[in-house]
């Protein structure tokens, strides 16, 4: 079973993601709103122009039909831009709510990482004490003379076979 920490962590990462998502996508429609209010700019500043052309050259005829394009193109652009500043927000409070869940979930794999180093030390110091033990009572033994060695070192012919009646008969 995995670890509560493991699991929120997960869970952070994800909400994480959907945030970052979220974002991306008000980021692509604040671009495209932008995109059409540039554009409708574009044709707002082209039908002032051909106004005034109409004027100079005394066209009544294309003066007003400028005229109506560039009021409504006037009306289009106040209804775009209120919609830009709306995006605007709620790109903002998108770009905050990723941050805010990109902070969580970082702080919970601090402490995720945090808890398995200290695991690590503790198992390093538990492992160092059952060294330390298995040789104290390995020298406290020696010094009580209650532990003899496997081998005796002494004799030369007791290592080689490991019978020493058959290893002096043979040398003899």
């Amino acid at each position: 079973m995995k670890h509560p920490l493991n699991r929120l962590l997960r869970l952070r990462t994800l909400l994480e993601d959907i945030s970052r998502v979220e974002l991306e996508v008000r980021l692509q429609e604040l671009s495209q709103i932008e995109g059409v209010l540039t554009r409708s700019q574009e044709i707002g500043r082209a039908m002032r122009q051909r106004s005034f052309l109409s004027i100079a050259k005394d066209e009544i005829a294309s003066r007003r039909e400028a005229a109506a394009v560039t009021e409504w193109v006037a009306r289009e652009q106040g209804i775009f831009e209120k919609m830009h500043q709306r995006k605007i927000a709620e790109v903002a409070a998108a770009k905050s709510t990723y941050l805010d869940r990109r902070k969580d979930s970082r702080q919970v794999g601090n402490v995720i990482e945090t808890r398995e180093s200290a695991m690590a030390i503790e198992r390093s110091r538990r492992e160092q004490r059952e060294i330390d033990d298995w040789f104290g009572q390995r020298s406290q033994s020696k010094r009580e003379g209650g532990m003899k060695p496997a081998c005796d070192f002494s004799n030369p012919l007791l290592l080689y076979s490991g019978n020493p009646s058959a290893d002096t008969s043979s040398g003899g």
